[in-house]
């Protein structure tokens, strides 16, 4: 559940979880002032995937709003029909 922190988003971490159908599992873990510049200068690029149904950019629109509206939890699952499941979580 997402909830809104009174903290500073400076302190928060952005988390990527991806646990792929393969059994393969990926954890990045990177501080929000760092995800931000990096969404700044488009180089947050792993939603970039041509066969993906994602819309990366309304998927880092809404990263964006949930670093605005200081919010923390899980913001995002999303379920591929291959198996995959990619969590993002602002802690």
């Amino acid at each position: 559940m997402v909830k809104q922190l009174n903290r500073g988003s400076e302190e928060k971490l952005f988390r990527i979880r991806i646990l792929s159908h393969k059994g393969d599992k990926v954890h990045i873990k990177l501080p929000i002032t760092f995800v931000k510049k990096l969404i700044q200068n488009n180089a947050l690029d792993i939603f970039n995937n041509e066969d993906d149904i994602i819309d990366s950019e309304k998927l880092l629109a809404l990263i964006v709003n949930a670093f605005n509206y200081n919010l923390n939890g899980e913001i995002a699952r999303l379920e591929r029909s291959n198996g995959d499941i990619i969590k993002i979580i602002i802690d």
